[in-house]
């Protein structure tokens, strides 16, 4: 007979021949099943499975255009170039005065930048306007003047609410539809603060993709 005994595991067996008694040996393997079951039980690991990781999302890349005239540079940098239909679309314009010291120069009070879009296969296209004031600015070296890209122009006033410049004009946002497009940054000013110096009208341009 097999017993358990409070000091652990132990077998036991007696029989009697003649008068003799013989213990036969228990294998480990036995005992081991035995011990497993009757003390402290035997359970199954079952190996957990990972996940892959996401993929990393492609880092977008950044556009940026530069031109020059005379003693002045524009620089017209984006974010990225890959923009979907509902993503407002940013970037910033920077005017700078290469050299030493600065100029006055006039342009519309409305700053001297203005922004055009136009559909590159397409002839969907807003061009930036600027109002006919004259108002005075001051550009210094190391110290350049910048604006976010922002939208202007106009549209029929009988156009209908389908009609292109009409909805992209009234959308508070930049949105552009499907396609490919060029966006230029312009800057448009006049040296001497009445507007009577020689005329600048510098022109940067970036193609961006739209996707749905």
């Amino acid at each position: 007979m097999i017993k358990l005994s409070s000091s652990g595991f132990r077998a036991i067996a007696s029989e009697r021949r003649g008068g003799g008694m013989r213990t036969p040996t228990v294998s480990r393997a036995l005992v081991a099943a035995a011990l497993c079951l009757a003390v402290i039980g035997c359970s199954a690991t079952t190996a957990t499975p990972t996940t892959a990781p996401s993929p990393a999302a492609p880092t977008p890349t950044p556009a940026r255009a530069t031109t020059t005239q005379g003693p002045y540079r524009l620089d017209f940098e984006l974010p990225q170039t890959d923009w979907r239909t509902t993503d407002s679309i940013t970037g910033t314009a920077t005017l700078s005065f290469v050299g030493t010291g600065g100029v006055d120069f006039g342009s519309s009070g409305g700053g001297p930048f203005l922004f055009d879009f136009a559909e590159l296969s397409g002839t969907r296209h807003v061009d930036g306007a600027m109002t006919a004031d004259c108002k005075p600015y001051r550009l210094d070296a190391g110290k350049p003047m910048s604006s976010p890209i922002f939208k202007s122009g106009g549209y029929s006033g009988d156009a209908p609410p389908s009609d292109f410049n009409r909805s992209f004009l009234e959308d508070r946002l930049v949105h552009l539809p499907v396609g490919d497009w060029t966006i230029t940054a312009v800057a448009s000013f006049v040296e001497g603060a009445d507007c009577h110096g020689a005329s600048y009208n510098l022109k940067a341009a970036v193609t961006v993709h739209v996707t749905a």
